[in-house]
């Protein structure tokens, strides 16, 4: 009985399989930001602001901000207070009701890692002003297993439902604008 040649070539299945893999795994990737990571791109360049909050329109209604997945992602309790975190982006937005109304003094905890600290360290809460706005300056964000990404919450029980996000900002974006509406936790 003759022993057939060894085959030096894939099998054709086999190539077509690995094929397929990688283009499922790229266009995931493509993709990233709507799928799986609940994130939203939120960076851009910086630009001065010159405006105040915007005036709350009588009987208009602001959506409520929803924890998206990722978003307590490295979260750590009690920030510490007005640490500074660096410059070349900064992170900023305003804190509303579903009414949308400024919320003045309520605090928001920003996390991200760049090129000199990690989320677990690279983070600080700041209290937004009497116009609702708050803003944190931080180094540059870098990637973490993926893309770069700044994480934004309101966490402390203040008569305010806590929520968690994940934002998508890329390496050399210098702003990242972040609001959040707020509802009641009772």
């Amino acid at each position: 009985m003759p022993v057939p040649a060894p085959r030096t070539r894939p099998h054709p299945v086999a190539v077509t399989a690995v094929l397929l893999l990688v283009a499922i795994i790229a266009a995931a990737l493509w993709r990233s930001e709507e799928s799986g990571t609940g994130a939203r791109d939120v960076g851009g360049e910086a630009v001065p602001v010159t405006a105040a909050a915007p005036v709350p329109v009588t009987g208009a209604t602001c959506a409520p901000t929803i924890t998206n997945p990722g978003g307590r992602n490295n979260y750590r309790a009690n920030a510490p207070l007005d640490v500074p975190l660096g410059r070349g982006l900064v992170i900023t937005g305003v804190v509303r009701d579903t009414a949308c109304r400024p919320l003045p003094g309520v605090a928001v905890q920003v996390w991200l890692q760049t090129a000199l600290g990690s989320e677990r360290e690279n983070r600080t809460t700041v209290l937004t002003g009497p116009d609702g706005r708050y803003r944190v300056s931080s180094d540059p964000a870098v990637a973490q297993f993926g893309e770069p990404n700044v994480h934004v919450a309101h966490d402390v029980d203040d008569g305010w439902r806590a929520v968690f996000l994940r934002n998508v900002v890329d390496s050399e974006d210098t702003l990242a604008t972040v609001d959040l509406t707020l509802v009641p936790s009772s």
